[in-house]
């Protein structure tokens, strides 16, 4: 870790009652949904103030898309303490590549539309509410993806939906808006959406799956109520492989119904393999649309995907929450 923190370094994962840093470096996608709706110098000013205020140094860029990763580079090798990504998972997927292996953490604020990443690690989905959890917030090391020579570092989305999506408008709007439509694209079109025909190679086995949609996750999903899953753990040391196998729109329909209520794992049509390094080949195709971590892509085949362990320090809230948890269920004990 950088020498410069404002207190001696505590072990990892235990929170800190005051802010850790003396300098931090903010880099904020300026072509990010919520930045360009409430506008980028109203945002960069306002986190500015808010962590000047906390009594950090803080060093704030508000870039477009194709300057993120040259700034993210500069910050790497300069001298602050920690660095702050805001934007939407794509953004924090390319931040968390450049990061991997570095001693410097990783913040998130989450100023895109689904968040994954942010949820992941346990930040309030309030920009500013994130950015005071960041002063104090324990660091985590997490498991990273390497996709194909890409980073990832929530989910990797394969079959119809990427395929739909491309050539479509980008939407930015709010999270349960594109949930929404999400689903009933689901419903209505991957029933008829021609399957694919997958050969997953991985842990020395080789299977084959016919699948219109298949989901892969860094760790593995809770069994929470809700639209949208969060990592059981930032470091399990292994990814999930989901894979549908459903024919029909009733099967889609119930495997909605059945995410939503937290029972989906217990889908018989729903195929789930476990991994650390896994290929994937469909007969005849060259490249393949996906989804890697909210960014569409034609990705080159066959597509290898490793598991790169506890590759990324973050800063994470959810370590505070889960040890409160933990103090508070032995003190009743």
């Amino acid at each position: 870790m950088s020498a410069a923190l404002a207190d001696p370094e505590p072990e990892l994962g235990q929170p800190n009652p005051a802010p850790r840093w003396r300098k931090v470096t903010v880099i904020l996608n300026s072509q990010s949904g919520t930045i360009a709706g409430l506008g980028p110098e109203k945002v960069s000013e306002r986190l500015k103030s808010l962590l000047q205020e906390a009594g950090l140094e803080a060093d704030v860029h508000c870039v477009p898309g194709n300057e993120i990763n040259a700034t993210l580079e500069s910050a790497r090798a300069g001298d602050s303490d920690a660095v702050i990504i805001g934007g939407g998972d794509g953004t924090v997927a390319a931040a968390a590549g450049i990061f991997s292996g570095s001693d410097k953490p990783l913040g998130i604020l989450p100023l895109g539309t689904f968040n994954l990443a942010a949820r992941d690690v346990g930040m309030p989905l309030d920009w500013e509410a994130a950015a005071a959890a960041l002063l104090t917030a324990p660091v985590a090391e997490t498991d990273l993806l390497d996709v194909g020579g890409k980073p990832a570092l929530c989910v990797l989305v394969l079959g119809f939906y990427p395929a739909l999506q491309m050539g479509q408008p980008e939407y930015h709007g709010n999270w349960l808006v594109k949930a929404w439509r999400t689903a009933k694209m689901a419903v209505r079109s991957a029933a008829v959406f021609p399957p694919l025909s997958l050969t997953v190679s991985g842990n020395g086995t080789h299977s084959q799956y016919r699948s219109r949609i298949a989901l892969l996750a860094n760790n593995d999903y809770e069994d929470l109520f809700g639209l949208i899953p969060r990592r059981k753990t930032l470091s399990a040391g292994y990814f999930t492989l989901y894979i549908s196998t459903h024919r029909t729109r009733l099967g889609m329909l119930k495997s909605f119904l059945a995410w939503t209520v937290g029972r989906w794992k217990q889908d018989r049509e729903l195929k789930v393999v476990q991994a650390t390094e896994i290929e994937i080949r469909v007969p005849r195709r060259k490249r393949l649309p996906v989804m890697r971590d909210g960014e569409l892509e034609k990705t080159p085949m066959p597509l290898r995907v490793t598991l790169l362990p506890k590759a990324l320090l973050v800063l994470a809230p959810r370590l505070a929450e889960e040890k409160a948890g933990t103090l508070a269920l032995e003190s009743r004990l």
